[in-house]
């Protein structure tokens, strides 16, 4: 009788360290995935996931793996579980088999350097127990690669044997034992423990969850398979986001599409999250092939425009027929498709259709969700700025059209609604404050510029902007302070963030620049009490009613609850010790005269690193001129991008191209800046080239 053939893993040279350590390198979600696909392909009811610090286990209660297929097919890398006629296969459940390539089961080795793996089958009952070693795998890569396949001939504890003949107290995890309880009910099933994880930081729980809720669309809709982690079953809770519009409002729709000739169908829904506040690679479209991921997130078919919606995005496609063709177009990490292969492209054609269509829907759904609300904050405007019932029918769905994050932040849509009525009923006053700003550019004179910006200042009452020169407000400002930050003086950029107190950033809230306050400070200086450094207590005394003021700014909202002080160097000037000492006296003065107010400090100047560290107040913000401009910049932009985009709707593109292009040729470069990280402004300026023959 010939000898039987010992136990042996089949492989090419090299195939261990492409296939499992760099294609799943520290990516635990990937390879508990692989595990969990084939655990579906074993008609397993449950699939238990347990992680602690030093391994992570996957059981599950399918048919195992008799002597034949373990020798024959688990232990021979690359055989394919689906070829030709196969390739529809279904198992004894109807379930469309997952696995293709046969290399799933090299992804252990990109977390783990130890594999066991224990299995019992239904057809014979018997146990087999064997370990893989990754560093006795790959020390066989330097045979010789033409004596290929290469082999490997792992640990076999157990050969056949009776659950009950098994050596568990060798297993020093205890989770061999625990897979026997497990599997007590139906007798046979399978368990993958790996061990010397090599993982840079352990697998958070809630991420395991949606990960496995984000790369199959079976864990969590049907009865006969259950995925445990911890011993805590995957509900739909823990795996998906809380969607607040949904298509359709439950369940799938299903519709079949011709495919170069052939009838293919897909079924498919989405949902609409009411925050943005999750990662970027949980938003856009998943697709799935067998109800597995075949292309991940975040995905929309090349959809451009609508970024600021797909980021509220989570759909699901599913059509199993992508991993049925002749050709394999699915990757072999599952995370993208091969969108070149002609029954391919079909399909995405079809995805950028109905990914159009939802986001569509979901603007409808917005703007009859939020309209009543709009509508009823325009009727509690000031009575000079109340509109007729058709103009805040028209203001409204201006309003509602815009980002979701407008429609979510109650203050920021009380400011876009506000803005937006005035320029209803205030649009002449653009033609006065463009014609001062063509001024402001080409003045050197230091006097001439604050003369200049204060007049300005006078025609920006909110009250009286049209939305093109509120929005060119915010872009002048910003381009003039950028200016500014490289070579302005000290009263230049006191005097421009008094006008606009903004600049600072949102965490300052609703303040504007106090005077009756600074006169106040400029008498204590004067008579001593509030100690000023340079030459300002000598200047006030010899010209009381001069401008010379303390080399502070101060702001405070309409309460005079909040006190905000800025001291302010020249960008050329670096920060010192005395700097910040003396704004901790100035803060120590406001403070002790306005006890019911809370006081806040900005220090700003060149090289603040070093302030910062030592600074030991927490109300106290110590900035570079960079850190300003970044901090003012990142506020706004948002804000910027989403109105332009919403009101380009609703008004002909060349009234759009001239707001932007109102405060001249350096706010149009930092805006081109803005576009650059901006999807949804970059697509505005793009169509309005298009249309009027320009270039942005």
């Amino acid at each position: 009788m010939p000898q039987e053939s010992k136990f042996a893993l089949h492989y090419s040279h090299n195939i261990i360290e492409h296939l499992g350590l760099k294609l799943y390198q520290n990516k635990p979600t990937n390879v508990i995935a692989e595990l969990i696909s084939n655990s579906w392909d074993a008609d397993s009811k449950n699939v238990w996931i347990d992680i602690n610090e030093d391994n992570i286990c996957v059981v599950d209660n399918g048919y195992g793996m008799t002597k034949n297929e373990l020798k024959n097919n688990y232990l021979v890398i690359g055989k394919k579980k689906r070829t030709g006629d196969e390739l529809a296969k279904q198992t004894e459940k109807k379930r469309c088999v997952m696995g293709r390539k046969g290399i799933g089961k090299l992804a252990p080795f990109g977390i783990a350097q130890k594999l066991s793996l224990v299995t019992v089958s239904k057809e014979e009952k018997k146990c087999y127990w064997i370990e893989l070693d990754l560093q006795g795998m790959l020390s066989n890569n330097e045979q010789d690669i033409s004596s290929s396949p290469i082999l490997y001939e792992p640990n076999v504890i157990c050969d056949g044997v009776q659950i009950s003949d098994v050596p568990t107290p060798l297993d020093k995890t205890g989770k061999i034992a625990e897979f026997f309880e497990r599997i007590q009910e139906t007798g046979h099933g399978t368990a993958i423990i790996m061990e010397n994880l090599s993982l840079k930081k352990s697998i958070p729980e809630e991420r395991l969850k949606q990960s496995i809720g984000q790369r199959f669309t079976i864990t969590l809709l049907r009865d006969d398979f259950k995925v445990l982690v911890n011993n805590k079953q995957v509900e739909q809770d823990d795996a998906l986001p809380k969607f607040s519009f949904r298509i359709p409002a439950e369940g799938v729709e299903t519709e079949t599409i011709n495919v170069n000739g052939t009838d293919r169908e897909i079924s498919y829904w989405v949902g609409f999250v009411e925050k943005a506040d999750w990662s970027q690679d949980q938003a856009g479209v998943g697709v799935y092939a067998h109800r597995k991921i075949a292309q991940d997130r975040p995905f929309v078919f090349g959809l451009k425009g609508r970024e600021i919606w797909t980021r509220y995005m989570y759909g699901v496609i599913e059509a199993d027929w992508l991993d049925e063709l002749e050709e394999d177009v699915v990757s072999t990490d599952r995370t993208s498709i091969n969108w070149e292969n002609d029954n391919a492209q079909v399909m995405y054609k079809k995805g950028a259709e109905l990914t159009a269509k939802w986001i569509n829907k979901f603007q409808k759904y917005q703007i009859e969700n939020n309209k009543g609300r709009v509508k009823e904050k325009l009727r509690q405007l000031p009575t000079e700025l109340r509109v007729t019932e058709t103009e805040q029918n028209a203001i409204s769905e201006i309003v509602c059209s815009m980002s979701p994050k407008i429609q979510k932040d109650e203050s920021l849509q009380a400011e876009v609604i506000q803005k937006l009525t005035s320029a209803w009923t205030h649009a002449p006053s653009q033609i006065v404050i463009k014609s001062l700003w063509n001024r402001v550019k080409d003045i050197q004179d230091e006097n001439e510029f604050i003369k200049t910006i204060d007049e300005i200042n006078k025609h920006l009452v909110p009250e009286s902007m049209s939305l093109s020169v509120m929005v060119s407000q915010k872009i002048f400002a910003l381009t003039k302070l950028e200016q500014l930050t490289k070579t302005g003086t000290e009263p230049q950029l006191q005097n421009l963030i008094e006008q606009f107190p903004w600049i600072l950033g949102s965490d300052t809230g609703k303040i504007f620049a106090n005077q009756t306050m600074k006169e106040i400070a400029k008498q204590a200086a004067k008579e001593g009490k509030l100690a000023a450094h340079g030459s300002t207590a000598v200047e006030l005394k010899k010209q009381p009613d001069s401008g010379t003021r303390p080399d502070f700014t101060v702001f405070s909202d309409s309460n005079d609850s909040r006190i905000v002080l800025v001291e302010l160097k020249s960008p050329l000037v670096d920060l010192e010790r005395v700097h910040l000492n003396q704004l901790n006296t100035y803060m120590g003065w406001f403070e002790d005269n306005y006890p019911d107010a809370k006081v806040y400090g900005y220090l700003i100047g060149r090289n603040p690193q070093l302030w910062r560290e030592r600074n030991r107040d927490p109300n106290v913000n110590v900035l570079s001129w960079q850190d300003v401009c970044l901090r003012s910049r990142k506020d706004y932009v948002e804000l910027l991008a989403s109105m332009l985009y919403g009101v380009s709707e609703f008004y002909d593109d060349i009234r759009i191209k001239k707001a932007v292009e109102f405060g001249g040729s350096e706010s149009m470069e930092l805006l081109k800046k803005m576009a650059e990280s901006k999807p949804e402004l970059k697509e505005l300026f793009d169509r309005i080239d298009q249309k009027t023959g320009g270039t942005h």
